[in-house]
């Protein structure tokens, strides 16, 4: 089946522990207040999108263990295409110790696994020629040889004029620079917070470093800023679009949800003022529920939230 959105790499599971405070230094602790298993990485936008109406789906590894059923069939259970995960044997699935603290911060402890194993070979091009948009994160371009098999679905796509959203992720400092070049020039619209904007350009003005993207041929630069909302750097100019007053709970999977709902308004054919609007919403919603993965919004919560906020209630595709 066609699908609206395929992404290729970065199946974690979230290993969540919410503390008061983050440890500071040698020999500080903290007392943890329980521990659970949550989908992460890619699953965030996958779920929110498939949540939103698209038809979503993902090509990769996970492992032939727990953690591996877990991924695959949560993600099954929101209606996202698993068919083209493989299992690896004798590999433990990618996962991540995330601490939430009191405000809502995170910290991240990573365990590289099965999805690093991905390869090229893996990437059938009619599943990318077929679909409408390319979802690329940062986090699948580190290591080989999954980041040989995301380049490979970028020229792909890239080879049919099937737009391409690209995420660069905390840490693009660690992807080759020709890499980043490669899929910056390939991408349709860049959606990163001001640290990444900052690793890309070295550029500390935000309107200027934005603009230096889209003189690398993006279209689209979104800005995100938290709970300040967003930026937008498009052909009608640099326009900021304010958030919501919302209480964070836990920012975890708050970006991907906004991606998520970039992606649905532009497949929309939103004006992306709208859809980076929509975008703010979705991802305010976020940040006031606990973990991310199945923990994205609702349809239902989004609706309530628009109608709360008096803001427009219609974005079916």
């Amino acid at each position: 089946m066609p699908l609206d959105v395929v992404t290729v790499g970065d199946s974690v599971v979230d290993i969540v522990i919410p503390v008061p405070r983050f440890p500071a230094g040698n020999e500080d602790s903290v007392v943890g207040e329980g521990m659970t298993w949550q989908l992460g990485g890619a699953s965030n936008f996958l779920i929110q999108a498939s949540r939103l109406g698209l038809a979503a789906g993902i090509v990769d590894c996970v492992g032939d263990d727990d953690l591996g059923v877990f991924f695959v069939e949560g993600l099954r259970s929101e209606g996202v295409d698993v068919s083209r995960i493989c299992v690896k044997e004798g590999v433990r699935t990618s996962s991540c110790i995330c601490m939430v603290d009191e405000r809502g911060d995170h910290a991240y402890i990573g365990f590289p696994g099965a999805t690093e194993h991905l390869t090229p070979e893996r990437i059938e091009p009619e599943h990318i020629r077929s679909s409408r948009l390319l979802y690329v994160s940062g986090y699948a371009l580190a290591t080989s040889p999954l980041r040989d098999a995301a380049l490979k679905s970028v020229e792909i796509a890239r080879g049919v004029g099937i737009p391409i959203f690209f995420d660069p992720s905390p840490i693009i400092n660690r992807v080759d620079e020709r890499v980043r070049e490669q899929v910056i020039g390939a991408s349709k619209l860049i959606s990163l917070n001001v640290r990444e904007l900052e690793l890309l350009t070295a550029i500390s003005d935000l309107e200027e470093a934005a603009g230096t993207l889209r003189d690398d041929g993006v279209e689209t630069v979104v800005l995100k800023l938290g709970g300040e909302g967003c930026a937008v750097n498009s052909g009608s100019g640099f326009e900021r679009i304010p958030s919501y007053d919302v209480r964070a709970v836990d920012t975890t999977g708050a970006g991907d949800a906004f991606n998520a709902a970039l992606a649905y308004g532009y497949l929309a054919g939103w004006p992306q003022k709208k859809a980076a609007r929509f975008a703010n919403i979705v991802g305010a919603v976020k940040v006031t529920k606990m973990g991310a993965g199945v923990n994205v919004p609702t349809k239902a919560e989004i609706d309530r939230f628009m109608m709360e906020h008096e803001e427009e209630t219609d974005f079916s595709l």
